[in-house]
């Protein structure tokens, strides 16, 4: 698996725009490597074919991001076939089914997802507060300079001196 995190961290970079927080091996063998990731605000399970020059090619993935997930949500099963298949919503994508019950793949995104979720959550630091309130000012600062009544006057004035001007132009 060492041998191609720097091939999938490059592809998550190009797909995603981000490189991955943690990448978690599902299967790999000569022909596959099949993997979980965890992004910023997401995960992603993706299965990549290796090719005989020693690089991956995406074949399928699945993105989950946090926004769209519910607790539960994220289902894996074995299928008679001998693949595991996990399902998001109207998403599927299918594993192979060679060392891990499809379980442990489901439980390791759903707890990604929840520690998330409770990053968002987690109370702020003095100094992000802090930092918060000066951008909410800043913003409330520019929506009273914008809605002022001296600048709504000022554009009045200009377009009745532009009107006058008009007027006498073609009066003349």
């Amino acid at each position: 698996m060492l041998n191609y995190n720097m091939a999938i961290e490059v592809w998550c970079e190009k797909a995603w725009g981000e490189t991955p927080k943690k990448v978690s091996e599902w299967a790999s063998n000569t022909e596959t490597v099949q993997v979980f990731l965890r992004l910023s605000a997401s995960v992603l399970i993706a299965d990549f074919e290796l090719k005989n020059d020693g690089t991956l090619h995406i074949r399928q993935h699945l993105h989950i991001p946090l926004e769209t997930w519910n607790p539960g949500s994220i289902q894996g099963i074995r299928t008679p076939e001998g693949k595991t298949r996990f399902s998001h919503r109207r998403q599927t994508i299918y594993l192979s089914s060679e060392l891990r019950v499809p379980e442990w793949g489901a439980a390791l995104l759903e707890d990604w997802l929840v520690s998330m979720r409770s990053d968002i959550n987690r109370p702020k630091d003095r100094s992000q507060r802090v930092a918060e309130i000066t951008r909410m000012r800043t913003s409330v600062q520019r929506n009273l300079e914008t809605a002022s009544v001296a600048n709504v006057a000022k554009d009045i004035n200009d377009l009745d001196m532009r009107i006058d001007r008009i007027g006498n132009t073609l009066a003349d």
